[in-house]
């Protein structure tokens, strides 16, 4: 039997560009998303003929790709501000569309997408949400659908390497002394993603502290006996 995937192991980010503080940009959660989804349709075009045997015919035409995604408002993060900057700039922005199948690695759907709505709504005695359409633009980009925990996904800024753990119980760092001297993109812990990567300080709730020189990643909470630790270098 096929294991399902939850909900909560799909992630939408925003691909920050590169600059003075992140050399390498950085991939920045869409603010408190409890609903996304990622769609794909192919143009038919009719190629019927007289020895079609009394059945229609196509072929594959142009193909077009969308995301839709709805989150808490929030007054921080990539949330509803920055998104409505964003489609006033006509700002094309990239995205990474991200499902983590635990043990069984990562599928990362990247590309290049236009704000195309945004609607907040603000429900009476309710949480005020946002929802958001993006269209995409171009192909878009497929790694780490062959990965396995230890592996290496080849991407257009080098190499990424995926590391997998599974904890003992009890310990707050994992050292990886073969990742010294690289960039720490990405880390799961129970199959949900971390808040935010520090490289100084103490981390605290759900964030962790990456420290190059190192290889050593510390998390604010013990790990639990058993849970799953995913994390993405370059």
């Amino acid at each position: 039997m096929a294991d399902n995937v939850l909900g909560k192991n799909i992630m939408l980010y925003y691909h920050e560009p590169a600059s003075e503080t992140y050399p390498e940009g950085r991939d920045i959660a869409f603010a408190c998303s409890t609903n996304c989804s990622f769609s794909v349709n192919v143009d038919q075009k009719e190629v019927t003929s007289q020895t079609s045997a009394w059945y229609r015919e196509y072929k594959n035409d142009i193909a077009s790709w969308s995301v839709n995604c709805n989150g808490l408002i929030t007054l921080g993060g990539y949330g509803y501000l920055f998104l409505l900057q964003q489609q006033q700039d006509r700002t094309q922005i990239e995205i990474k569309f991200v499902i983590d199948n635990g043990i069984d690695g990562l599928v990362i759907i990247s590309g290049n997408c236009n704000l195309t709505s945004l609607q907040i709504n603000a429900p009476y005695k309710d949480m005020a949400t946002y929802t958001v359409t993006l269209q995409g633009s171009g192909a878009y980009g497929l790694t780490g659908t062959t990965i396995n925990p230890e592996g290496v996904v080849i991407v257009g800024g080098g190499a990424v390497y995926t590391k997998g753990t599974t904890a003992a119980g009890g310990e707050t760092t994992i050292t990886y002394s073969d990742m010294i001297g690289k960039s720490c993109l990405y880390v799961s812990r129970g199959g949900i993603d971390v808040q935010a990567i520090l490289s100084t300080g103490t981390p605290v709730d759900e964030q962790v502290k990456w420290v190059s020189s190192t290889g050593i990643l510390t998390f604010s909470r013990v790990l639990e006996s058993g849970e799953f630790v995913r994390s993405l270098f370059q």
